[in-house]
């Protein structure tokens, strides 16, 4: 019989098991329950976790909207290319040095780019190389399995067309800046997004843009993608963006553009009907394109370190002089205030004394009226309106054209201010005032510091734009017109086109018979005054093109003075005004106005017709900007 010892050792031994299969049975049935939970009770919260772990949203960006002259002319489009993206959370800052390597690029240089990234932000994906070649894009994919968080995405950049680069009237695109993000995050705007900087890409980026997609995939442990989520049922398609077409003649500023070479200055020629701009120069320019390939630093040396400015808009920034272009505004205010009428002589005896002798242009004119004085440019004719006293049957008591009347009837021609123009980057100007001339010179001033006002010299300031834009106010009897790039914008989808909004253009309170005669005056400075050279005449089955002008020399006492011209043409029903500013470059009938003349006839007949004429472009191409402003 076994002892009492064994038969308790027996009975201790079937109680641990018991107790031990109770336990375990409790565990499973546990276990059990929580996998009945995880997998049919909370199924859809955990799937959902899940998912979005291995998730990701891509933002598709939209194709942007092309840009065309106003003859259909394509100017603009875009190029498909490849960047290179680094997402932060998954790549290994050591291997850095290998994608430098595979990349062919600095290694200083792909790390200056990642510190920009992570410093933005530490999780989002971002651009590290953009607009890579294919051996780039085939190496790096070939290694992608070493380089984890390392992907490719197709980006587009723009592409330029012609012969024309409206480098300032188009301006850039370039990469969004951490303030630029900050203000348009709310807007669907992410990093490495690419954005209009200046010119129309910048005042037209919401229409431009077009709107965003998004595609969702499913991304590894490495951040590499495996595939589309839900076979891309989610997906959302990009909408492209709006096409623009623009006022613009590319034609004409292809060949403006060309005239310009070897000098600094800005042209503008106006519709002197509806303000389109069909051309806007500024020299010197640049290849729009560097924005595109990167630069070299050849390229930022010549953009940001050069005394030449070309990223400065000579056509709207300016501000110079006008010279003697000044004088067609002069004599309609004198004529609408009663100061003078049509035939009122004045005399010039070689120059205007009012301190010192201001010498005339040309020598001694005699008794001179409106039309001669604005024809062979009397200084002293212009003086005497700035200066004189004037009595007569509508003003007994005398009438002078102080500083304040001057000034007021030069706002209402747009000058000392903002033109309600579709780009960014303008300048008002200077038209002075008082306040002005207490500021500039504190122990006092008189006359003597306005008098050169009346002849467009001396402390003011006009551009290319504000002169094209007055011209065609006197050309088409006072409309003040509303300068514009953009024409109309198309929907890509439907193909709808509308007409952005713009000011409505100003009525400038001349009566029409003064504006006439300062028309005949500007026509017979064409026809036989300081302004031959701008003559249009027949040419073949061509007949003339009849053009008013004025020219001006601004005087600069620091070097070699402005050439300066207006017109607009055809005499009988003014199309078109133009604006020129060539810098340092002498007289304005010599440089400034065969440019305006040139550009005149290319918008008209479509090509430059005599033998010639052909024989002006050499001619002035070889004139040069000498010195400095």
């Amino acid at each position: 019989m076994p002892t009492v010892l064994a038969q308790t050792a027996r009975d201790d031994a079937r109680l641990r098991y018991r107790v031990f299969s109770v336990l375990v049975l409790g565990l499973v049935a546990f276990l059990g329950a929580r996998l009945v939970q995880m997998q049919i009770v909370d199924r859809e919260q955990y799937a959902t976790e899940a998912e979005g772990n291995a998730i990701e949203t891509k933002i598709v960006r939209p194709a942007r909207g092309y840009i065309f002259d106003r003859n259909g002319i394509l100017l603009v489009d875009n190029e498909t290319t490849v960047s290179v993206t680094v997402a932060p959370r998954y790549f290994d800052e050591a291997d850095l040095p290998l994608v430098a390597e595979l990349a062919g690029r600095p290694l200083e240089e792909l790390e200056a780019r990642y510190a920009e990234i992570t410093e933005r932000s530490a999780y989002q994906e971002d651009v590290l190389l953009e607009n890579v070649p294919f051996w780039t894009f085939a190496r790096l994919q070939e290694n992608q399995y070493r380089l984890r968080g390392i992907n490719f995405r197709e980006d587009q950049q723009r592409r330029y067309h012609g012969d024309a680069r409206l480098t300032h009237a188009l301006g850039f695109v370039n990469e969004i800046n951490s303030d630029e993000l900050d203000a348009m995050r709310e807007q669907g705007y992410r990093l490495g997004d690419r954005i209009g900087k200046s010119g129309i890409e910048a005042e037209y980026e919401p229409v431009l843009r077009g709107r965003v997609g998004r595609e969702f995939v499913l991304k590894n442990v490495h951040g590499m993608e495996v595939e589309a989520y839900e076979g891309g049922e989610q997906d959302v398609e990009p909408e492209s963006g709006f096409a623009l077409t623009l006022a613009v003649d590319a034609r004409v500023q292809a060949l403006a553009e060309s005239l310009f070479v070897n000098k600094r200055g800005g042209a503008v020629m106006l519709d002197a009907k509806t303000g389109g701009v069909i051309s806007m120069v500024s020299a010197p320019d640049f290849d729009l394109s560097i924005y595109r390939d990167g630069f070299t630093q050849a390229e930022v040396d010549f953009l940001y370190r050069n005394p030449e400015q070309p990223d400065f808009n000579r056509a709207t920034q300016t501000a110079l002089p006008p010279g003697s272009t000044w004088k067609p505004f002069m004599a309609a205010v004198a004529l609408q205030e009663g100061m003078i009428d049509e035939n009122t002589t004045l005399y010039c005896g070689g120059g205007y004394v009012l301190g010192r002798l201001y010498r005339c242009h040309g020598g001694s004119h005699g008794n001179i009226a409106v039309r001669d004085a604005i024809r062979v440019s009397c200084n002293t004719f212009f003086f005497r309106l700035m200066n004189d006293t004037f009595v007569n049957e509508a003003h007994p008591e005398g009438i002078r054209m102080n500083l304040d009347m001057w000034g007021e009837w030069a706002h209402r021609f747009g000058f000392g201010q903002l033109a309600p123009i579709d780009i960014p980057n303008q300048g008002t100007g200077l038209i002075p005032d008082s306040s002005y001339y207490d500021r500039v010179f504190p122990a006092g001033w008189g006359p003597g510091y306005t008098v050169n006002l009346g002849i467009g010299q001396g402390n003011m300031g006009t551009s290319p734009l504000q002169l094209a834009r007055y011209t065609a106010a006197i050309g088409n009897g006072g409309t003040l017109v509303t300068p514009h790039l953009v024409m109309q914008q198309t929907n890509p989808e439907t193909g709808v086109t509308t007409t952005p909004a713009r000011r409505r253009p100003q009525q400038i309170p001349i009566e029409p018979r003064n504006f006439q005669v300062v028309r005949e005056g500007m026509e017979a400075v064409v026809a036989n005054g300081t302004a031959r050279r701008a003559q249009i005449p027949a040419a073949g089955e061509f007949p003339e093109i009849t053009v008013a002008g004025k020219t001006g020399t601004a005087e600069n006492p620091r070097g070699k003075d402005h050439a300066v011209f207006i017109a607009y043409a055809p005499v009988d029903d003014p199309q078109v005004a133009v604006g020129v500013i060539v810098e340092n470059a002498g007289f304005g009938s010599t440089t400034a106005a065969p440019i305006a003349s040139l550009m005149i006839e290319q918008y008209f007949r479509g090509q430059i017709v005599s033998p010639q004429r052909n024989a002006l472009i050499p001619f002035v191409r070889a004139q040069r900007s000498v010195g400095r402003i």
